[in-house]
């Protein structure tokens, strides 16, 4: 099986790599490594160029059960025509979307976290992050009001001021995020330290049936 070395994991602040082509598809390759982060783990895919070509989408295979497979194949989809198999290749992520998504991904572990604590959390429904906003579905068992919301927001905030910083260990098959005790697991991309996120601004929206669309940004 082809499997793609997964740089982002341990080096996820660069942005330009080096990489030699193992298998060419109909629309896309597969690179012995990678900086590009592919769509997983709730998490969108990085974008950038690879040989000065648009890379406009990145893909991992998973397990029979579903599960992200750590050692598996990651597609980089571009215009392959040219390319061959062996050929060393450059890439180049975009840097700026990549760090906004590891701020916001690491926030929303923050919020996550304090809102398990009140007594009306049931349940996480689901959760997608990008460059742009993170959004996660909760179930409550009472929908939050804004004087709630303006409490986990406060809470959220005043963690990441205190500089906390941000760890990742494994645990069988799964890589577990922590942070000052918080443990998560997580397979995507952070910041090292809480205090590289900056303030973040919460809002809520009722999706019906006790789910609250918490909804984080920068500012």
């Amino acid at each position: 099986m082809l499997t793609t070395k997964r740089l982002f994991d341990e080096k996820p602040y660069e942005h330009e790599f080096q990489a030699r082509i193992t298998f060419i598809g109909d629309e896309y390759i597969v690179l012995d490594q990678t900086l590009f982060y592919p769509l997983s783990g709730n998490q969108d895919y990085d974008i950038g160029f690879i040989e000065g070509r648009e890379v406009t989408a990145v893909q991992v295979d998973t397990t029979e059960e579903g599960r992200l497979d750590f050692s598996a194949s990651v597609k980089h989809y571009l215009n392959v025509d040219g390319f061959a198999v062996g050929q060393l290749i450059n890439g180049k992520i975009d840097r700026a979307r990549r760090l906004n998504t590891m701020r916001l991904h690491t926030a929303s572990h923050l919020v996550e976290y304090f809102l398990s604590r009140s007594p009306d959390f049931l349940s996480v429904e689901g959760s997608f992050v990008n460059c742009l906003k993170d959004r996660t579905d909760y179930l409550l068992a009472k929908n939050l009001d804004p004087s709630s919301l303006s409490v986990l927001e406060l809470e959220v905030n005043d963690f990441i001021r205190q500089g906390h910083p941000v760890k990742f260990e494994f645990q069988d098959d799964l890589r577990i995020w922590c942070c000052a005790g918080i443990r998560m697991a997580c397979c995507g991309t952070h910041v090292s330290n809480t205090g590289e996120i900056g303030q973040v601004k919460l809002s809520r929206k009722n999706k019906g049936k006790g789910l609250n669309r918490i909804e984080a940004q920068l500012l």
